[in-house]
């Protein structure tokens, strides 16, 4: 699977969307204004239903993922905000650490999942209406950034500090219990699209082994490879290109290179997403 998908970047990688959570943010801040003044637009016209595809409404296909946020009083416009900048944040730092074609084969490859799912969905039960647009793949999304940045601390409320790893278990309850409600009511629809857009995230990372480090044996390995070596006292093997920290200095950081950067260029957490790419 990781020669498929780089044999894939090789020919097609020059094809990939740089940014392209921008677009997403776009059309998706664009139709919750539109729903403001045309709240039943998007439930008539561009929600995903193969019922009305099958009569001519191909745009479906590709509309669906326009489905507006809820912006019910100043809370509900103050929870659309902090979704928009969290889903640039996500979007953005996966980019910076996969590339761009593959956030694009991440992210495209969700829709296509969500679509063909859902068809098999109508041709198997006979349901064929979905409302709820690309939701549980942002939320994936948040799953991939947890997995890669699981120390990362976020402040909820701007007050409770909570680390990535945790919000990901609470994340997984509450999709759990969503699915046992959907379950229970007969909305298959929703169902489907959690497991598709977990489906998605459980792939991705297994085709490029961002899952091993999880298993017993890698976790086993480290820890023997920790035991039985030692680094010479003063050389450090992470080192921030702009502020020169290191893990010797500041072993509370995390240090990444950067995709985008020409050469080796390592960063802080702090630098990773603010510098100037070397071109």
């Amino acid at each position: 699977m990781q020669n498929f998908v780089k044999n894939m970047e090789k020919k097609f990688g020059r094809y990939a969307i740089p940014d392209l959570i921008n677009y997403f943010i776009i059309f998706y801040v664009a139709s919750t204004i539109i729903s403001l003044f045309m709240p039943e637009l998007y439930y008539y016209f561009l929600a995903l239903d193969f019922e009305r595809i099958m009569h001519g409404q191909v745009w479906r296909l590709f509309t669906f993922i326009l489905a507006p946020a809820s912006l019910d009083g100043f809370f509900g416009i103050l929870f659309f905000i902090i979704t928009v900048h969290i889903y640039y944040l996500f979007g953005h730092s996966l980019e910076n650490l996969w590339g761009a074609f593959r956030f694009n084969l991440y992210f495209i490859g969700g829709i296509v999942l969500t679509v063909l799912a859902e068809l098999i969905l109508f041709i198997t039960v006979g349901q064929s209406a979905y409302y709820g647009g690309m939701s549980y793949l942002y939320q994936s999304m948040f799953f991939a950034f947890c997995v890669l940045f699981p120390e990362e601390q976020f402040l909820i409320y701007f007050v409770f500090p909570l680390k990535a790893k945790v919000l990901a278990v609470l994340d997984a309850i509450l999709l759990a219990v969503n699915m046992i409600q959907y379950l229970v009511e007969g909305e298959y629809p929703y169902c489907v699209a959690i497991v598709v857009a977990m489906l998605n995230f459980l792939i991705f990372f297994y085709a490029y082994k961002g899952l091993d480090r999880f298993s017993p044996r890698q976790v086993k390995r480290r820890k023997d490879f920790k035991r039985q070596t030692m680094r010479p006292q003063g050389v450090t093997k992470h080192q921030c290109a702009i502020c020169g920290r290191n893990e010797a200095t500041n072993p509370e950081l995390s240090f990444r290179f950067c995709s985008k950067c020409n050469g080796n260029y390592e960063y802080c957490e702090e630098h990773l997403f603010t510098h100037q790419h070397v071109k």
